[in-house]
């Protein structure tokens, strides 16, 4: 596959693999073509948050969880 880059892009490229970042460009490419793919995974995992509806704030969960935990102790200590 060929393709043209930005020359900015280019630069950037040829830049990590004279630092040795990278040992050619096919592992750059490979490496900026997982790092998309998990930003989207990301950007779907943040929508389903956001679609799941409204959250609950940490100090109500604590809350919540400590209040069970004082139960089961009573339960099991009777």
């Amino acid at each position: 596959m060929a393709g043209e880059v930005s020359p900015e892009n280019e630069q950037f490229i040829q830049h990590e693999l004279e630092v040795g970042t990278y040992q050619n460009r096919t592992e750059f490419l490979d490496e900026a073509v997982r790092l998309l793919k998990r930003r989207r995974e990301l950007e779907r995992d943040i929508q389903a948050g956001i679609d799941s509806g409204p959250s609950v704030p940490g100090s109500e969960v604590f809350r919540r969880l400590e209040k069970k935990a004082q139960d089961l102790a009573q339960q099991s200590s009777q």
